[in-house]
């Protein structure tokens, strides 16, 4: 299977996220069309999984392989909504639906209340280790912030099964962790907070909308089409992505 392709790809408080939802006709052997068992099926619970850095085909990133391998049927019966690495994140099945990550069974809180978000981690410590649990730690509160959660909401794989050592590379300092989170869902409250507040020098915000082109492989051509679109009197530029 070719490397996937999102169907969207949107930014969340500097976090990318490309999605790809699995839905009954993804052929993905383990699909709930389960809704979660929650008021309004809204997640209750963020619960955070470690699973381990593989080794990165050329071209791809480990969370990508992760997602494909779902879409493959190489993961088994596991189903989780997000994976995310130091560089890229995944979401695979909608927040409202039921996955197949906690090991507490069909009716279990942990798979019918919770998100599942899959860290890719080594436990090295080195840099894109601490850059994995980072961005992990983002995701996190942006779905509490989403889901109107406080951090007593966010869980362990091991918080529903016990006799699974889970988040390995982040339970030996979970405290810690949490704190990340805290930290980070205090700022985006305070980023809403600020964009929803009235301008102090009497002005009108202003409404802009952005336009994305698409993506280039080959420079040239994309500064063949910044050219274009500069010469019909657009405002383009070029941003380098790495993916």
């Amino acid at each position: 299977m070719a490397f996937l392709t999102p169907d969207k790809t949107y930014d969340l408080h500097g976090l990318t996220v490309k999605e790809k939802l699995i839905t009954a006709g993804s052929g993905v052997r383990y699909y709930s069309n389960r809704r979660l068992d929650t008021i309004g099926h809204k997640p209750e619970y963020i619960t955070i999984h470690n699973t381990p850095d593989i080794n990165e085909a050329a071209g791809t990133n480990d969370a990508e392989q992760y997602a494909r391998a779902t879409f493959n049927n190489n993961m088994g019966d596991v189903v989780v909504h997000y994976y995310i690495d130091e560089t890229d994140c995944w979401h695979i099945l909608a927040d409202d639906t039921v996955g197949w990550h906690a090991a507490d069974g069909v009716n279990g809180p942990g798979n019918t209340k919770s998100v599942a978000v899959e860290i890719i981690m080594d436990g090295s410590g080195r840099s894109h280790d601490v850059k994995a649990e980072e961005r992990g730690a983002l995701l996190a509160a942006i779905l509490l912030r989403r889901y109107g959660l406080g951090v007593d909401r966010l869980k362990t794989h091991r918080d529903w099964y016990p006799k699974k050592y889970c988040p390995a590379y982040i339970l030996p300092h979970w405290d810690a962790f949490v704190g990340k989170v805290k930290s980070y869902l205090a700022d985006i409250e305070k980023q809403d907070a600020a964009a929803k507040a009235p301008r102090t020098d009497g002005a009108k915000k202003k409404t802009f909308y952005r336009v994305q082109v698409g993506y280039f492989g080959v420079y040239e051509n994309a500064a063949a089409m910044k050219k274009l679109l500069n010469d019909a009197g657009f405002d383009a530029i070029i941003k380098e992505e790495t993916v």
